[in-house]
């Protein structure tokens, strides 16, 4: 069975529930807080690993003619990664058409380079943007491409590293795009903010009465403990 976004969140906040039972805090919060901290850790975790399990296929990028510029560029489908060196694009590929053979889309792949870099690319014949050696840059949203401008080509294929974005609408019943062994460390980060938020003290009026001995606070005395430092508590506690 596959482990939904909705499942984790519901999990956390039957944790909270439990601990804070007049707590105003909702389903919405939860599911946040958990794409911000997937985000995170699921970051870290690609870069650790050189795996495709997270690489996600765009077969029809259109390309855009920029008439002004006389540049091609893609727009990305979709937030990616900001690793560094554009990792965060895996490939860019397309069909090259040669005396009516299609060519496979991995023939012809896009290397990266920069907008500064590029003019040292047109001093050599072998590294010269052509549409057998085509190059992509990357400014914010927007992949130019380099080495097709005399070339009819409509779209592209990139494979792509997508984030997640927890400002958009997302299905949380669908299959969640994350490191199953990641999810109690995902679980537990998220609980101990909960646990932070719901003890930051309340507003208090100043009603006149004697507070002297009152803890102005308005927190518990319940100290927080890290993940790890949890974890020496109970090796401890086993020896």
């Amino acid at each position: 069975m596959a482990v939904t976004l909705r499942y984790i969140a519901n999990d956390v906040l039957t944790s909270l529930k439990q601990k804070f039972a007049d707590a105003d805090i909702s389903l919405n919060h939860c599911v946040y807080w958990c794409l911000i901290y997937a985000d995170r850790l699921k970051s870290q975790h690609i870069q650790k690993i050189e795996s495709g399990a997270f690489i996600h296929t765009f077969a029809q990028i259109p390309v855009v003619y920029d008439a002004l510029s006389g540049r091609k560029y893609i727009e990305l489908p979709e937030s990616i990664y900001d690793f560094n060196l554009d990792r965060g694009i895996n490939y860019i590929s397309y069909d090259y058409t040669v005396d009516d053979c299609v060519a496979p889309f991995t023939s012809v792949t896009f290397s990266r380079t920069t907008p500064s870099a590029s003019k040292i690319l047109y001093y050599t014949e072998e590294e010269k943007p052509t549409p057998e050696n085509p190059y992509f840059y990357r400014i914010g949203n927007k992949v130019y491409l380099l080495g097709v401008e005399c070339v009819n080509i409509l779209n592209v294929e990139a494979g792509l590293l997508s984030s997640f974005d927890p400002t958009t609408v997302c299905d949380l019943d669908a299959e969640f795009d994350f490191p199953p062994e990641l999810i109690p460390i995902l679980q537990r980060t998220v609980l101990d903010l909960g646990r932070f938020v719901l003890q930051m003290p309340t507003e208090r009026v100043n009603d006149g009465t004697d507070a002297g001995t009152e803890d102005l606070t308005g927190t518990s005395k319940q100290k927080i403990l890290t993940a790890a430092q949890q974890t020496q508590v109970v090796g401890n506690q086993t020896e």
